[in-house]
């Protein structure tokens, strides 16, 4: 039965599908009537695949404006071009998963770029691996009718373009699912919202019947043993204690499901009895790591920064690009050895060797205190932090890659100071989007995209003013980054 517009196959391990661009050609185009038999043949290529390593993009957001088609195919291609070719010269093959937002809906007929213009960049840049995309709530057709098939009407170009909405790859030993959550409505708008779109680009998130018959399916050869990543662009999950909305189910007393309830939990169940699984996904764009207690199964989902940071809005500044969180744009990149899987959190425009920006928020108070443009913001936005009320000599730091099996130590004069988490803002980000969209524009209605204090920080109180401050981040798996804040310490983006 030809229920989609097309017919996929998934790739067997040890083989990689042909492709004569950026895009595998693992699918084919129905040309038939429905009731209308057709064959469509696939060619593979033999790659010894079992060790290979996976890099995750997600919410780009290209929409040609604020250099961001040029920025993204120019110095952050060349950055993934560096990390692949170090990669293939010790003989690693690499592949690139796309997590959605590729595109932005509501400028793909004002500004030309609709998602068929991201596989052209993608080609343009010559990036340098096969792209697997799964679907953004911002790659559907805004110009879709709403109604019982506006969500599969919308994907038409998507398909198009990128391939199925859902679909599955073995590279190597791993099984890649790649799922589409965004269930589009598209209500009507009572007013135009942008240039052409007469429609509100609405959606809800959830896992369709469909999708998940087809997954039961698609498992059922799979052995319990085989690590899976499921790919998605909405997150499954959140930590109760720092985002947390009243329409969100309990998983248990720490964390949330933030997409649709009831199918997430039949989506769990399916991949309960798999011994390994990790879903990737994007949508916040912020970093987030969630593993979920043992009792309940072996499961961590990865949140993946965004490419765009904050649309790219405070890279047109001037600055550096910041995601909401504050954290710099980054992506991920996966290592696979046989079954055994680790990460690797990589920044687009900072020394990779980093983990996290440390304030000596004295020196932040005196910005917050003086600064002409941080004093207007704050009065037009009271409720979000004034730092110059601070009490003295906080260190302040914002982990780029927060895993709550890491460990983050501070120590002053060899004395290690007690540390905690914190919810507030982060300084940089205030200054770097908040100020800069606001007194710079004179936007006094500018939110943000996001509420004050919801910033995950850690912080530690020093017993001085002027002594260094040495501090260390061990992930997961062990591997140490220090870095000496030395103090005073004055405040500015250009010098962090």
């Amino acid at each position: 039965k030809k229920q989609n517009p097309q017919v996929f196959i998934t790739s067997p391990a040890g083989y990689d599908v042909y492709r004569d661009d950026v895009v595998p050609q693992f699918w084919a185009d129905f040309t038939l009537p429905a009731d209308k038999y057709e064959r469509h043949d696939f060619r593979l290529t033999e790659n010894d695949n079992s060790r290979h390593a996976t890099i995750i993009i997600t919410d780009v957001h290209l929409a040609n404006q604020r250099n961001d088609v040029s920025i993204f195919s120019g110095p952050y291609t060349d950055v993934i071009r560096r990390n692949v070719e170090s990669l293939n010269a010790q003989g690693i093959p690499v592949y690139t998963l796309n997590l959605g937002d590729a595109s932005w809906d509501g400028y793909w007929y004002g500004h030309n770029y609709p998602i068929a213009k991201f596989r052209e960049s993608l080609n343009n840049a010559n990036y340098p691996t096969a792209v697997y995309s799964c679907m953004g709530n911002h790659d559907n057709d805004p110009k879709a009718q709403p109604g019982r098939d506006a969500d599969f009407n919308a994907s038409l170009p998507y398909q198009k373009a990128l391939g199925p909405r859902y679909y599955s790859q073995n590279i190597g030993n791993v099984h890649y699912v790649f799922l589409d959550n965004i269930h589009y409505i598209n209500d009507p708008a009572p007013a135009p919202t942008y240039t052409g779109i007469n429609n509100k680009r609405n959606y809800k998130e959830d896992f369709t019947p469909e999708q998940l018959a087809w997954l039961r399916k698609d498992l059922a050869n799979v052995s319990y043993d085989t690590p899976i990543i499921v790919a998605m662009h909405g997150p499954m999950f959140r930590w109760k204690k720092f985002d947390h909305k009243k329409n969100w189910s309990a998983l248990n007393d720490e964390i949330m499901i933030r997409t649709d309830n009831e199918s997430t939990r039949e989506l769990l169940d399916i991949l309960r009895p798999y011994k390994n699984v990790h879903s990737v996904s994007g949508h916040s764009h912020k970093q987030n790591l969630i593993r979920l207690p043992e009792e309940i199964q072996n499961f961590t989902e990865h949140n993946i920064s965004g490419t765009c940071g904050a649309w790219w809005r405070t890279r047109a500044t001037g600055l550096k690009n910041l995601c909401p969180d504050g954290t710099p744009v980054a992506y991920e990149l996966f290592n696979i050895d046989g079954s055994n899987i680790s990460w690797e959190h990589k920044t687009f425009e900072y020394d990779p060797a980093r983990a996290f920006y440390a304030w000596d928020m004295n020196g932040v108070k005196d910005y917050f205190k003086n600064n002409e443009e941080m004093r207007a913001f704050l009065t037009m936005y009271p409720e979000w932090t004034d730092y110059s009320d601070l009490p003295d000599n906080y260190i302040y730091v914002n982990l780029w890659a927060w895993d709550q099996d890491g460990k983050l130590k501070i120590t002053e004069n060899g004395k290690e100071l007690p540390v905690e988490m914190v919810k507030e803002e982060n300084p940089l980000y205030t200054l770097s989007y908040m100020v800069r969209t606001t007194v710079w524009n004179n936007e006094w209605n500018n939110k943000g995209y996001h509420n004050p204090r919801e910033f995950m920080l850690f912080r530690a109180k020093a017993s001085t003013p002027d002594a260094p401050v040495e501090i260390s981040w061990t992930d997961y798996f062990g591997n140490e980054t220090k870095s000496t804040l030395e103090r005073p310490a004055a405040f500015s983006p250009e010098t962090l």
